[in-house]
């Protein structure tokens, strides 16, 4: 499979990016500087068989500390990006003729709050609804769009958290466990959809 992971230095990213590539898919990596020269970077894309995009920020604070730019920032980089990534695929024709599955890496606070987690919590249902509702539009292309919504995933980003939200770090999977999670989700080839 051809895969297009986002965010490929992140904790996530790189797991799944090592489980991958050791099982022989090709891997095509989009960092976040990439994003500011989209159409560019994605004029190279062809025969996508799957992206998985993990790009993502939490900030931790009360309503009362949280800064409408940083609201809106988490926004863009949690939700917007993704949908930047999936247009410029659908406008290009970049997805392979048997179909394509994207994996948006969102989490359980798409649908659980909690103290601190305003921004990441709106980010992560807007983007678990922002899958729903591209799944929906893209499957008679043979694009099938999902959001995978772990609790705890144990990367930098959750050990920087961890604490702030009262969780304790043993609490988290293994982001090498995920990656298996997050290939599953992607199959073994296109022959499902």
């Amino acid at each position: 499979m051809k895969i297009l992971v986002t965010g490929s230095r992140g904790g996530i990213a790189s797991a799944f990016v090592k489980t991958a590539a050791s099982v022989g898919h090709e891997i095509i990596a989009l960092e976040r500087g990439d994003f500011e020269r989209l159409e560019e970077v994605s004029s190279a894309w062809q025969n996508l068989d799957g992206v998985v995009f993990t790009n993502g920020v939490c900030p931790i604070k009360p309503i009362t500390k949280l800064r409408d730019e940083e609201f809106a920032e988490t926004m863009r980089i949690n939700v917007t990006l993704f949908l930047r990534v999936m247009r410029e695929i659908v406008a290009k024709k970049a997805y392979s003729s048997n179909g394509m599955k994207a994996v948006a890496i969102s989490s359980v606070s798409a649908r659980e709050g909690w103290a601190g987690g305003a921004a990441y919590c709106a980010s992560k249902g807007a983007l678990s609804a922002l899958a729903r509702a591209l799944d929906e539009e893209l499957k008679t292309r043979k694009i099938r769009v999902v959001a995978l919504e772990p609790r705890y995933v144990n990367t930098p980003m959750f050990q920087n958290g961890a604490k702030k939200m009262g969780v304790k770090e043993d609490a988290a999977m293994g982001a090498e466990n995920f990656a298996l999670e997050i290939m599953k989700e992607l199959g073994s080839g296109n022959s499902q959809f």
